[in-house]
């Protein structure tokens, strides 16, 4: 099962905002809580999340539910199901 294109940079996308927002979080925490994390240690730790952000769109992507993006919800309407005003 392999992905397409548009499937494909919406995974990296993902990986990639997570991976920031992990590292973000562990910078502001070792501040506020006097952590002592070294650059590599927040590297390693930051991508641990990341990858599991891959194998979560990537199964998301080709299971029959949502639509076929990394979200396992659907996130696109047909505009055939919108409600009429």
């Amino acid at each position: 099962m392999k992905l397409d294109r548009s499937q494909l940079f919406d995974v990296c996308e993902r990986a990639l905002s997570t991976y920031f927002q992990c590292a973000a979080g562990l910078i502001a925490a070792s501040g506020m809580a006097d952590l002592d994390l070294s650059t590599m240690k927040m590297i390693a730790v930051s991508a641990a999340p990341a990858a599991l952000s891959i194998l979560k769109s990537y199964a998301a992507s080709i299971l029959p539910f949502g639509d076929a993006s990394g979200s396992l919800v659907k996130t696109s309407a047909d505009p055939a199901e919108l409600p009429e005003d």
